[in-house]
């Protein structure tokens, strides 16, 4: 799934899924600064969300020594 994400000042702050909405949202948030040197830089970044489970907690089982002494 393709995302849209905002960053204020290279801190992340929202992901949106159409860059239509990532503007949107910045646009909003530069309306409410109030003094023009304190206004933040924004940014977008373009990519691809995956989520990557947790490996599996289970132990694998313990393996006798085969080998003689």
């Amino acid at each position: 799934m393709k995302r849209f994400y905002v960053f204020k000042d290279g801190t992340m702050q929202a992901s949106m899924s159409t860059k239509e909405e990532a503007i949107d949202l910045i646009r909003q948030r530069q309306k409410r600064e109030t003094h023009p040197i304190l206004r933040s830089e924004y940014s977008i970044i373009a990519g691809e969300e995956e989520f990557i489970p947790y490996p599996s907690q289970k132990k694998p089982p313990k393996r006798k020594n085969t080998m003689e002494r």
